[in-house]
């Protein structure tokens, strides 16, 4: 049995409208990576990040992000990797029970 997640499009902290305002909708995979955009940013641990250059901690932070994103049950387990990129964004990849995201 397929299941089908669907949600409303948050794009900078407010609903993603189409050209008639109504709001847009996601569904399954990017529903599941706007769940996890959004779980990491209320952790607060991309703040910690800010500025910190000792590898060690940096590493460490981003253990505890892939932890949290690890505690999502739609995905398989130990299919998730949180990358640090070298122009400081966080990358985030994982295999949902369904498919990629």
């Amino acid at each position: 049995m397929t299941t089908i997640n669907i949600d409303l499009n948050i794009v900078d902290q407010d609903l993603a409208l189409d050209s008639f305002a109504v709001p847009s909708q996601l569904t399954n995979s990017d529903v599941i990576a706007q769940d996890i955009k959004h779980r990491i940013i209320e952790s607060g641990k991309l703040v910690e990040l800010i500025g910190l250059r000792n590898n060690n901690i940096v590493a460490k932070i981003l253990t505890e992000i892939e932890l949290i994103v690890e505690q999502d049950q739609r995905l398989k387990p130990g299919t998730i990797k949180v990358i640090k990129q070298l122009t400081g964004e966080i990358s985030v990849t994982a295999h949902t029970i369904e498919g990629a995201i």
